[in-house]
């Protein structure tokens, strides 16, 4: 591939994560849900002192957060339980002791508790049954604002443009249907 058209792609793609970052900006509640769970998933350590991160989409730490996370890990698909065709993911650690820096949080900290989903062709967002954080939001849904649900629901819309993170999404929503694991499902016009 040429660099003009390396360039053009990388352009392209930053774009799409741009986009997805600002649609993903809505707070879930009015106010700082952190503040309902002593920042459960938001800390940089357990109760036990182990080190707590997450991982990043596919091309998510080329396009959007290279200059802001200095601590990570790459985990390969040789040493654990990935897509077969993505190589590598990113695992950040936070690095704020509870909290974050909210402008540069990745998308899974946007949408969390919503993971995109696609069955049947037809795409949506879901609620797990099985949590690895249990959101305690899950039990104050009529609170969830519309702007966020919205938010969610468009962002993953407009990162599916990548297809490294479309495959991705079909490939854990191949896993999610086989254990059935699914609490909620919103689906945009119904």
């Amino acid at each position: 591939m040429s660099d003009k058209n390396n360039k053009l792609m990388r352009t392209d793609y930053q774009a799409i994560f741009k986009e997805a970052y600002h649609l993903m900006d809505e707070a879930i509640i009015a106010g700082n849900c952190g503040e309902c769970c002593g920042y459960h998933c938001c800390r940089r350590n357990d109760a036990d002192g182990k080190r707590l991160g997450m991982y990043l989409l596919p091309l998510e730490y080329e396009y959007m957060q290279s200059e802001v996370v200095a601590d990570y890990e790459l985990h390969s698909h040789l040493q654990y339980d990935m897509p077969p065709k993505i190589k590598k993911y990113y695992y950040i650690y936070c690095h704020l002791a509870e909290g974050c820096l909210r402008d540069h949080r990745p998308i899974q900290c946007r949408t969390y508790p919503f993971e995109p989903h696609i069955e049947n062709g037809e795409f949506s967002i879901v609620i797990e049954k099985e949590q690895i954080h249990g959101c305690v939001l899950i039990e104050r849904m009529p609170e969830w604002r519309q702007a966020f649900i919205d938010g969610v629901y468009n962002g993953w819309l407009e990162l599916m443009k990548i297809p490294v993170i479309k495959y991705n999404i079909e490939y854990f929503s191949k896993e999610r249907i086989a254990t059935n694991n699914i609490m909620k499902q919103y689906f945009k016009w119904r």
